[in-house]
């Protein structure tokens, strides 16, 4: 019996013995591998082979290398890599340019296998010849329009030629930013070079004129054995020359489509009918039909970027034969700025902007009131419409306390398609001066230099603009902001980019050192700036 009891109980423990257990784990890997050795090593010199192999102290992956590994100078040698768990080999289907010393760096491609941590600063130098080439230089990458740093900007080193064409030819030594807009080109062969910079969003290593950022040096700049710093400035400079893509014809209207904005507009009409056309955004041009216009009309259009190129083309313009007896109007639309329920001052601006030209605008109807208590028509006020009569400006004192309201009756404005606005009224709160802030300067610049002065948020949205010294900018919303200066050195009141084909820089611009902080009812004196004066060639 004991005999029976004995092996019963074996049998239970054994059984309990065998029940599968989760593992309770241990702590996160998140040692990142390090490099034990590498075929060749670091700095070897008159190295002939074709495959480069790296050793690690735990098993690794390659993560995206053929993106992230870096190799300079720029070379045109496929490669291959196999995975073979604490190693990675690099096959190259050719040798390597003689007497020449590459760089490979790695960034975060390499990987090891349980949590993924990257190898940290993983670099590779070898040289062909019997030297290895030290020179050296770096700086930063921001924008130029903000200021901040760029990320993952490639900043080129071009060799010296006749032309060099950074939208064809790829840099020969290259490096990419880091998230603080910093960049280092090392192991660089002593000679005389181009430097450029551009955004390489899909990196491919060539500027994209459309789409990407560029900035440049003047001339060539010589790297030698001292390290040299040189900040550049990215700027938008879409060179593409401007056309009219496509149109989009209608009952009552007829658009033409640019590729890309355009500044100005003009239109010639071929015959003695015209019609009333609109640049309703910087790609698109509408003409309304009129009346008694005819059903194809000739003009010559004539559109200029901001570049100054210029687009003229000889365009028919047909509208679409009428579906039924309805006239299938477009809806007739009205904004102002500032917009419904935000606040005015007293001595306001109101700009009234509609999406079609106005035929009749009746301005004794139109009335503003403040309070609730008298009226004054719009006719009593300063008016300026602008070239395509879709935008009014109008400007006066209100003597209200407590709200201004606009009031415009039914049929008060009405489109050159004939529809009109219907009944409506826009109140606004009179602005109380002591819940903004008031900000004043002066800038130092040369006799004859002109300027642009823009105070702007923190999304980089202009809010206030001055052209001349002193300046005052009053009623600022409490926040916090930036100055900013452009050197406007033809006097056009506008940014001008620049363009790399032309050797043209674009229009400097420049920050104050430190953010303004605008607190309600505070006045904020003595904010000077000195705008650099411009280098003599």
């Amino acid at each position: 019996m004991k005999k029976y009891l004995l092996l019963l109980l074996s049998l239970i423990v054994l059984t309990r013995c065998a029940q599968q257990v989760a593992p309770t784990g241990g702590k996160k890997d998140i040692i990142a591998p390090t490099l034990l050795e590498s075929n060749p090593s670091n700095e070897t010199r008159n190295f002939k082979g074709k495959e480069i192999e790296l050793f690690f102290d735990e098993y690794v992956i390659v993560d995206n290398i053929q993106q992230k590994l870096i190799i300079t100078p720029e070379t045109e040698n496929p490669y291959t890599y196999k995975q073979k768990g604490t190693s990675i080999l690099l096959e190259f289907k050719k040798e390597f340019a003689d007497s020449t010393t590459y760089t490979f760096n790695f960034g975060d491609g390499i990987k090891d296998f349980a949590e993924r941590n990257p190898a940290q600063n993983l670099k590779l130098v070898f040289s062909t010849g019997p030297n290895i080439d030290s020179a050296r230089i770096y700086g930063t990458v921001t924008d130029l329009r903000s200021n901040k740093p760029v990320f993952d900007a490639l900043v080129g080193l071009y060799q010296i030629r006749d032309t060099i064409n950074p939208e064809k030819q790829k840099p020969y030594y290259f490096s990419r930013t880091d998230s603080s807009g910093r960049y280092a080109i090392e192991n660089v062969q002593v000679n005389k070079y181009r430097l450029i910079a551009t955004d390489d969003k899909n990196r491919n290593q060539l500027y994209n004129t459309k789409d990407e950022r560029v900035a440049f040096l003047d001339s060539a700049i010589r790297v030698g054995s001292d390290s040299v710093s040189y900040n550049l400035k990215l700027y938008l400079s879409d060179v593409t020359a401007p056309r009219i893509q496509r149109t989009s014809p209608k009952v009552n209207n007829y658009t033409v489509i640019f590729n890309k904005g355009v500044d100005s507009v003009g239109v010639q009409f071929l015959r003695d009918d015209s019609l009333t056309y609109l640049l309703e955004n910087p790609t698109q041009l509408k003409f309304f039909k009129g009346a008694s216009t005819a059903d194809t009309t000739l003009a010559v259009i004539i559109a200029r970027d901001s570049l100054g190129q210029i687009v003229e083309q000889q365009q028919k313009i047909s509208f679409l034969a009428p579906r039924g007896k309805d006239r299938q109007l477009d809806p007739f639309s009205l904004t102002t700025t500032p917009a419904n329920g935000q606040p005015s001052a007293r001595d306001f601006k109101f700009v009234f902007t509609f999406n079609k030209p106005i035929a009749r605008l009746d301005t004794q109807r139109i009335q503003l009131q403040n309070d609730s208590l008298d009226r004054q028509p719009l006719a009593d006020l300063k008016l300026r419409w602008n070239k395509y009569r879709s935008e009014l400006t109008v400007e006066g004192k209100a003597s209200a306390r407590d709200s201004i309201k606009w009031i415009i009756p039914q049929g008060a404005i009405t489109s050159v398609e004939g529809d009109s606005i219907p009944a409506v009224t826009y109140r606004y709160p009179v602005l109380k001066e002591e819940d903004y802030g008031i900000l004043r300067g002066r800038i130092m610049a040369d006799s004859g230099a002109h300027f642009i002065l823009e105070l702007v948020n923190e999304e980089f949205r202009v809010v206030r603009t001055a052209y001349s010294s002193p300046y005052a900018f009053t009623q600022v919303p409490p926040g916090k902001y930036q100055l900013r200066i452009i050197a406007d050195r033809n006097n056009n009141r506008r940014w001008d980019p620049g363009i790399y084909n032309s050797g043209r820089q674009p229009e400097p611009i420049y920050y104050f050192p430190d953010p303004i902080v605008i607190k309600a009812n505070f006045e904020f004196d003595d904010n000077n700036f000195t705008l650099p004066a411009k280098p003599t060639d």
